[in-house]
Order: structure tokens, then C-alpha cells, then sequence
């Protein structure tokens, strides 16, 4: 499994493909209810360090169709350096709802690495 690296206070912009089982490219994102990234000390807390949503750092359908970009600002990766768990979960209805397995680099992932920058502020 490969990770979500970032540079401890620096921004990170990830595109992700959302396909479903089939794997074939999810072409009704822009029809979600909500799409929400979160990442977490651990996968049992419910204590959530960084959010972002469609109104907030999820862009739709970016840069083509069946893609998320999420970008992560300075303030949301100025975290400790070390691993956290993430999820994405998107909602079309009450009875339509997926955490969606992530891929970083063409690896599944559900792990979030902060790292120190080498050049501090």
C-alpha cells in the first residue's frame, strides 16, 4: 500500500479517479448530495484533524470526468509528521452512500503521511 505524502505545512493537491466495482469511471459525481475527504488520528476516533467538501477543497469532475481533485491548504497539512488515516465517503441518497477506496500513486491507500519540510519557516 502506498501513502498520501505530504510536507508538513505545505499544500498538496491529489486527483483521484472514482470508479465503481466494475471499474469503470463514476460519471454522476456532480449529482452527489456530498462528497466528504477526512483525515484521522486513528480509524476509530471520531476526532477529525483536517475536511474538505465540495464547498470547501473538493473540486468535481477535475481535471476531467469521474476525477476529484481535493486540495489540502498550508494550515490543513500543518499537522505533527507522522501516519493518520483518511476516508472519502460520497452520498446520493439515503440508500446510496460509499466510502470510496482511495488510490495514491496507483496503490489502494488508506494511510496519510505528514513529513517535516526540509526548509522551515
Amino acid at each position: 500500500m502506498s501513502n498520501w505524502i505530504v510536507k508538513k505545512g505545505n499544500t498538496s493537491i491529489q486527483e483521484i479517479l472514482i470508479q465503481d466495482k466494475d471499474g469503470n469511471n463514476v460519471i454522476n459525481l456532480a449529482t452527489a448530495i456530498y462528497i466528504k475527504f477526512q483525515v484521522k488520528q486513528t480509524k476509530t476516533t471520531t476526532t477529525v484533524l483536517i475536511e474538505k467538501t465540495m464547498l470547501d477543497g473538493i473540486a468535481v469532475d477535475a481535471p476531467s470526468e469521474g476525477y476529484l481533485r481535493i486540495t489540502l491548504k498550508p494550515t490543513d497539512t500543518n499537522l505533527t509528521p507522522k501516519k493518520y488515516y483518511m476516508g472519502l465517503e460520497i452520498k446520493w441518497s439515503d440508500t446510496l452512500l460509499y466510502e470510496v477506496t482511495m488510490v495514491a500513486d496507483g496503490t489502494e491507500t488508506e494511510t496519510f503521511e505528514v513529513e517535516q519540510d526540509i526548509v522551515l519557516p
